[in-house]
């Protein structure tokens, strides 16, 4: 399950930039290369679960909105191999530092941790005739 969807790198960063990260060998493309940007942000999403995975159960569902924005960072990350961009690099340093931080127990996300709550019934209460 990946974290982040097309739209949500559509949202955050320009198309025509997705169109030639998503189509490197097809500089006529005039598209999103669905496949490539599925590969991505599913390897996005990966390397986040392997991140949060000593903290939290994953895939974290549903997904915080931060976690939405650190799946888009890593994915252009990772679309860009060896070209990126000195914003492009920082803006995927700070998403593992965050990931990092929220594994550490830093901040929280709100999700769920680790830990399992654990639900009990209170003890039965009996109402005699006199009591009515």
């Amino acid at each position: 399950m990946a974290y982040a969807t097309a739209t949500d790198m559509e949202a955050r960063f320009p198309v025509t930039e997705l169109i030639d990260l998503t189509n490197q060998n097809d500089p006529a493309a005039d598209t999103i290369n669905a496949a490539s940007m599925s590969v991505a942000l599913d390897d996005a999403s990966a390397a986040i679960d392997t991140v949060l995975g000593s903290r939290m159960r994953t895939p974290v569902s549903p997904a915080p909105s931060v976690l939405i924005s650190v799946c888009c960072d890593i994915a252009r990350y990772r679309l860009y191999s060896a070209r990126s961009t000195e914003e492009v690099e920082k803006r995927y340093d700070n998403a593992i530092k965050l990931l990092k931080s929220i594994a550490a127990g830093d901040i929280d996300i709100g999700s769920q941790s680790g830990s399992k709550a654990v639900f009990t019934t209170p003890e039965p209460v009996f109402v005699g005739k006199d009591m009515l």
